[in-house]
Parts: structure tokens; sequence; C-alpha cells
């Protein structure tokens, strides 16, 4: 060999390699240059006393890198060598950066570097049982980012043998964290282990420890809780500076008399982690310089996991238990996100590449960038309104200053879609997007974590009784789930919400209430073809903008509908036209909004008037009999609602023309003047007056069953009750009825009823009640008087909204009395009118009334009209 000394002289050397001796030198010597291809054997001499550790190359010859990364399987997984790893950085990284980007990428499992030498050119250290560790480097190619850099490794396998008396790496810690118990004195108070700064421990000089990674801090838990038996004395721990990002594991020290817990300067990044620790008694907590104090309140989160908490960081606060209101009975835990994942942003998009996390059961962390400009729930609202075909629940939502995070698991489709979009969230209403970023891969799936469709499971059942699934106020709530965010309007959510219920309620289902959940449209609910006994669909109160959001509802037997207070009610300017409009998509429709329609297809009359419940049910029971029965070819049944006494009188305006040939609609109108009593009118004797005054039910009854035949519009009815007592009642009557073809009247009818007497059979705790004066006003209906009748259900409706108390089905007590109805109704066949009656007399018990009824068929005592279904 020739050494060049100086410009042009050359010395030449015999069988000796000088320049493998100086470079074999030079790495021997921390901070020089290391020959990664030299094959001389070099001893490491342990700082902390164990013994040495003699690394040779040319027993394990094989260095692998980017290029060669078919590595022995077997040689891995051994136990009794150390394997070597190479960091080459070119002196473009320290060894603080590169410990850095080695544990974040390798944050839940084993890791422990020992013999970390440091030189100019690079850095090595040695690994023992850290088999999926080494794996993970293999995996990322042998490629390590420190920053903007990639750098590459190197890892020679089985480079070292071990040897009894060299490092043991968990001893290691406990012997460290031993002395600091032993000697609390000497670092602060006597009855607090300070571990602040761990990884300085002269003890650990030779073993690189960093709390961030998992199976390190879980050593180190194990030995608090271990000293903390043995030193009873000891009731604090500070653990601050040690970049601890979780802490679910000091949950190992539940039922120690841990009394004081400095977490300071870490990286906790929201309060929400600190749950899983509230059955520790603190009394005093220090988060400073932890990312979780950006987050708004969160002192008042934390008082709530700890309420025994007097001192938080610098402030003493004596603060109220349970203010969060955490329920001890909570199954699931929180998720820590403990690993950086696979990053997907605006600059790494590639939706194919995307495909091979399709089968992945791991969380995936979802980052909304949002600047501060908008809160929580437009940010749910959004994807709502966006993604609408596939199943997406933010799970674990954290709302911090400039960006909200949440965590998402088994919805590759939901985020593929979010991929192919370019990763843009658009705001509705606006015409401003957010960034969003995907970390796939964040953490393990654990078994007592939250499963969004459980909860749905839970709720559904939560919200089922006596037949009926009230899904009312969803969003009220789906507030108070811990854990995952759920969507009253979201498509999605009612699907899965109607599959359940099929699945676990079947044919046990009658009715279903919707009302108040901002629905814009019934795409959730297909399922509902498979529930076989579904009577009533209750969508009161929704954002239902047009019929056309009710195409996805399926045609079957659904008889009973509520769709008041949704925009679609004003699609249509009559009653008819609403009324048939809605018949298309429910062809056996029987009531709606919570009104009969009459055989016809025509609505009965809207109320009008305030009053008590029990006034509203008394004035539908007995208007709606009446007036049907005046429509029918049985009008002479109704001198039996008249009290043998009673009297009746009757006034018409009729404007008539005498001086030309009658018509049949005058002819009509002079029929009905015979028997007025105007006393105004001329040609009237005081008595004529006083015999047109009809006394005697008889005599009632052959009267109107003398007037021709009419037709009421009950939707044109205006009904008032001034007058509601036990003893008097005084039911008025406006609208409009009809006779033959084109002949239109208005008028207003008064009745002054009275009980006369006890019911019979059944019904004989029942009072029953007669008609003892009843006057009839007839007159001719203006141009303006008939639209005015025309327009009335738009009006009525819109003055249903502003006169809450009117409806007779709003309050909590008569919507139980629907569903009570419905079912009974179901199970016994009886018509409506018959189930009204069993339930009154039972109280509105359910039970109570089917063993009524049962009692009254096994004895043949129901008559067969009652299985007979009338108009109402």
């Amino acid at each position: 060999m020739e050494v060049q000394i100086g410009p042009a002289r050359t010395i030449k050397t015999e069988q000796v390699d000088m320049e493998t001796d100086v470079h074999d030198a030079e790495q021997d010597e921390e901070g020089g240059f290391y020959n990664l291809e030299s094959a001389t054997p070099q001893t490491l001499k342990m700082k902390t006393g164990e013994a040495d550790i003699v690394v040779d190359p040319k027993a394990s010859p094989t260095v692998y890198d980017e290029s060669n990364l078919d590595f022995d399987a077997n040689a891995l997984g051994r136990m009794d060598v150390w394997h070597q790893v190479f960091i080459l950085h070119a002196g473009q990284a320290t060894k603080d950066k590169i410990l850095e980007s080695l544990f974040a990428s390798v944050p839940l499992v084993d890791f422990f570097p020992v013999a970390y030498r440091h030189y100019t050119n690079l850095d090595f250290f040695l690994v023992r049982m850290c088999e999926n560790a080494l794996r993970a480097l293999f995996t990322a190619g042998l490629r390590l980012k420190v920053g903007q850099s990639q750098l590459p490794l190197r890892v020679r396998l089985c480079a070292a043998k071990f040897q009894q008396g060299q490092i043991f790496t968990r001893a290691t810690i406990a012997k460290a964290v031993k002395e600091r118990a032993d000697n609390c004195q000497l670092y602060g108070q006597a009855n607090l282990l300070n571990l602040e700064y761990f990884a300085c421990h002269p003890a650990l000089e030779e073993l690189c420890v960093c709390l961030s990674n998992r199976s390190q801090f879980e050593m180190v838990c194990s030995d608090i809780g271990n000293v903390m038996c043995n030193l009873p004395h000891i009731n604090g721990v500070r653990l601050s500076n040690n970049g601890i990002c979780h802490v679910t594991l000091l949950a190992a020290l539940k039922g120690k008399q841990l009394l004081s817990l400095d977490l300071r300067g870490n990286r906790i990044r929201h309060p929400s982690s600190m749950r899983p620790l509230k059955e520790i008694p603190l009394m005093e907590l220090y988060v400073e310089g932890n990312p979780l104090t950006d987050v708004l309140d969160y002192q008042q989160t934390l008082r709530g996991f700890f309420p025994s908490l007097i001192k938080l960081d610098s402030a003493v606060t004596y603060s109220e238990a349970n203010v969060v209101g955490e329920g001890r009975d909570e199954e699931e835990e929180e998720v820590e996100v403990v690993s950086p994942g696979t990053v997907i942003d605006e600059f790494e998009m590639n939706p194919v590449a995307f495909h091979k996390y399709q089968l992945t059961p791991h969380w995936h962390l979802v980052t909304v960038l949002h600047d501060g400009t908008c809160g929580k729930q437009t940010i749910l609202d959004a994807f709502v309104q966006w993604i609408t075909q596939y199943d997406f629940y933010p799970c674990y939502y954290k709302t911090y200053s400039k960006k909200d995070e949440f965590l998402v698991r088994n919805c590759y489709d939901a985020l593929l879609f979010l991929v192919q979009n370019k990763l843009r969230l658009p705001l509705p209403g606006t015409n401003t997007t957010l960034k969003l970023t995907i970390a796939m891969n964040v953490a393990e799936a654990g078994p007592n974590q939250v499963v969004p469709k459980k909860k749905l499971e839970q709720f559904v059942m939560k919200r089922f009784s006596q037949n009926c699934l009230d899904l009312c106020s969803m969003q009220t709530e789906f507030n108070t789930i811990k854990f995952v965010d759920f969507s009253a309007k979201s498509p999605r959510t009612l699907k899965h919400i109607v599959d359940i219920a099929v699945k676990s309620l079947g044919a046990n289902c009658f009715l279903i209430r919707l009302r108040n959940n901002e629905l814009e449209n019934c795409d959730g609910l297909s399922g509902l073809a498979k529930f076989t006994w579904l009577a009533s669909l209750d969508l009161r109160n929704n954002s239902l903008a047009s019929f056309a959001a009710l195409n996805s509802i399926p045609r079957n037997l659904i008889k009973e509908v509520f769709l008041d207070r949704n925009p679609l009610c004003g699609e249509k300017p009559t009653c008819a036209e609403y009324i048939s409009e809605v018949k298309r998509y429910f062809p056996q429709l029987e009531r709606l909004d919570g009104r009969p329609l009459l055989g016809d297809g025509v609505l009965s009359y809207c109320q009008n008037y305030i009053c008590s419940q029990d006034a509203y049910k008394f004035a539908d029971a007995f208007v709606q009999h009446y007036f049907k029965l005046q429509d029918s070819f049985q009008r002479v049944v109704l001198q039996d609602l008249y009290h043998p006494q009673a009297l009746f009188s009757m006034t018409c305006d009729f404007a008539i023309d005498r001086s030309v040939a009658p018509d049949e609609n005058v002819q009509r109108q002079l029929a009905y003047s015979e028997h007025s009593r105007n006393l105004l009118k001329r040609g009237k004797s005081s008595d004529d007056v006083r015999k047109s005054l009809v006394m005697g039910n008889e005599s009632i009854g052959y009267v109107l069953n003398s007037f021709h035949n009419t037709a009421y519009d009950f939707m044109s009815f205006r009904i008032d009750v001034p007058i509601f007592t036990p003893d008097n009642v005084l039911i008025t009557v406006h609208g409009r009825l009809t006779e033959g073809i084109n002949c239109e009247t208005g008028f207003t009818r008064t009745f002054y009823i009275q009980p006369a007497g006890m019911g019979k059979g059944l019904f004989s705790d029942a009072l029953d009640y007669k008609i003892c004066n009843d006057l009839f006003h007839m007159y001719t209906l203006s141009a303006e008087g008939r639209n005015y009748m025309d327009k009335r259900t738009v009006e009525e409706n819109k003055r249903k909204q502003l006169q809450q108390p009117q409806e007779n089905i709003c309050s909590s007590e008569p919507d139980d009395r629907e569903s009570t109805l419905i079912v009974f109704k179901q199970l016994t066949k009886l018509n409506r009118q018959w189930c009204v009656r069993c339930l009154d007399e039972s109280s509105w018990n359910l039970k109570v009334a089917l063993n009524v009824f049962l009692k009254l068929y096994e004895a043949r005592r129901i008559p067969k009209l009652a299985f007979i279904e009338s108009d109402e």
C-alpha cells in the first residue's frame, strides 16, 4: 500500500493496513468518523457499569438497507443477540431529533435503544427483544423522516451476543425509579416521587428513555405502583417534562393513595384524555405546558373528573362534585392517539394508493383546519350534508382554537370520498371550504372502546314503549351520548335506526314518531316496508320542503300520517289538493294531521278555540257525530240526541228575488224560510213566530228530516266552546254546507247541551248528554266568503303554529293516548269509536282495557257493529 505524504511523496508499507487502523481508531472514539465497512470488532464499554458489549461485524456481515429489505425473520426474533441500527445523517441531524423521530415511528411497541453512539457521519444503537419495532422500520423501507429530511437506515442483525451481566432494560428502569423513591428528600419532598426529566437519570445514560413510548411508560407506571405499595408515605408523583402524550396507563395507580400528580410540560392534547384517571382521589393536579390548556373550559372538565380537586395548577379551587356529570357506569374508554400514523393531506393524495386501507380495523384521525372561523356543530352539519351515502360517525371529538379533531373507524368508503374530493369540506350556505387531513392507523381498536352502531341499538330500545317507537327530538338525546356524535337529520343514521328497529321490534311496532328532527327528506325510511303492522307515522315539525321528499317512504298500509308544520303543507292552495297529494303517497290513509278523513277523502273540521283538553275531546266527538248523521240517510236518528223538552229554532237571511220564477236553488231557500222565525222579517205575525219555535225531540227530528240532503264542509268549520262545565256545555259551529250542485250556503249552529242521566251497558258509569237548545242560522255566501272558506286550511295551519295549546295531540299525555289507541285498535280490531269508549272506561290503561275487551267478547256482549269501521 502507498500512503501519500504531502503533494508528491509516498511511503510504501508492507502487510500493515494503516488506513484501516486509522479508521478503526476513529470509530472507537465517539464523535469521530465511523467506518461502516470495517470488519474489526468493536467493544462498547458501558458507562453505567454493566458488562461490555462486543460488536463483531465478521459474525454478521450482512447490513440491510433500503435496497435489501428481505431480512431473516428468525434472526429478528432471537433473544440471545443484539441487533445494530445505523442512522446515516451526515451531520444533518442531532441525537435528540433522531431519537424523537424514532420513538414517534414506533410509539406502541417495545423499543429500548441501548449504547447509543454519535459520530460525524452516522449514529448507531443496539436493541434486543424489540422485534415489532424493527419490523416497523423495515416496513417503512429503512427510511426515517427527521424534519423535512429522509435519513437512510442500516440494520445489522445479530451484531453482538447477549451475555450475563450486560444491561437489562427493565431492571435498569426499575432501578432508576427506586433510586428516586428511596431518596425523595434529595429531589424535593419526602412524600413526592420526583421523576421529572426521567430520561436524564444517571442510571439511564446507556439506555434511551422516552415516555411517549407506550411500552416504556407502562413499565414506569408499574414501577411507580410497586414503589407506592412498599413506601406508603409517598402520595405524590411528578412526571413533568417527559414527553408523555397518553395517560391511560396511569390508571394502574387506581386504589393507591395518590393525592398529587404533576404532568406539566408534556404532550397531553385534550382534557378528556384524563377521564381514565377519574377514580384517583387527586387533590392537586398540574397540567401547565400541555396542549390541553388551549381547550376552552379545560379546567371545568378536569374538575368534573376529579371532584376532590383543591389545586389545579396555580389556582386554588373548591369545585363542586360531578360538575361534568360523568357516569360511573360508562363501559367505553378513551382512545389514545399515540402514533402519527400515515398522514394524508392536500400534498399527498392518491386515491389509488388509498385502497390499501380498505380492510384496516384501526382508528383514523380526521383533522379539520378551521382557524377559529366555525364551531363543532357547523362542522358536523357540513359532514352530514356532504357525506350522505356512507357511514361516517365522528368519535372522541376534540375542539381546539384553530382546528378540530375526531376519530373514525370502519368507514373506508367515506374516507375515500373525502380523498377523492381533495380533502375539502364545503360549509353549507357559504362559499367557504375547510382543509382536512387524515392520519391513518393512529391507534389500535380496543374491546372497551365506543361502537357507534351499538349506541344506536341502545338508543332504539330505550325509545320503544307500548308498541310505539318514539324518535321525536332525537338530537337532544344524541348530544348526551358520550364519545360519538350522531346527527338526527342524517339519512344514513335514520336508516340504521329503522333497520335496527325492524330487526329487534319487527311486528310489535305499530307507531313511529319522528317529530322535531329537522328532516329534509325521507331517504332513511325505506325500511318501513318491513314493519308488518305499522299503522301510524308522525313526521310533523320537520323541514320537508316538498311532497317529493316523501318519495322514499314505501307505499305500505300506513293509515295515519302527521305532516303538519312542514313547509310542504303550504305547497297546495286548498285542503282538497293537499289531501289528494298526500293520498298519492299513502293510499290507505284514514287520518291526516290528527283528524279523520271522511268517506270522500276530505278532512274533518279545524279547531280554532282555546280551552281544556276535555273540551276538545267532547267537541270533536259531538260535532263529527252530529253532522255526519245530518249528511247521512239516517238523519231521523238525530232526534235521539235531543232532550224530550228540547227547543229548536232557525233563522235565515236569503236575498230572494220574488219577481222572477224561482229556480231549484231558490225553492230550497224558500223551504228554509218557511221555518224561519226571524223576528225582524216582514210578513211574520207574533203567532207565526211563536209557532216556528219547535219543541220536543220528535218534532225537531221531523223538521230536520224535512230539509234537503246536505253535505257539510268540515274543513270550513270554525268551532267555539265558550262554556264547558260538568252541568253546561255551549258549542258554536260556523261553516258552509252544500245542497245539490253549486248551491253553497253559510251557516251558524249553536248547541246548548246538558247531562240527562247515565249511560247503559258497558258505559253505565258515563254521563249521557242531550241537546236542550239548538239555534240554526243560514245565510247566502258572498264571493269573498267563498274565497275565505277555500283558504281556511292554510290559514288554520299557520295559526296552529302560533297556538300550541290548541292542538289536542301536542302534550305528552295525548301523545300517549294516541299511541295506546292505535295499539288497542290493532290488537282488538274494534273501530275507533269503540276503542275510545273501552279505553275511557279503563282510564286509558292498555292492559286493563284488553282484559275488559276479552271478558266482554267472551260473554258476547260486543255487537258486530263495533268491528265495522265508521267514517270516524
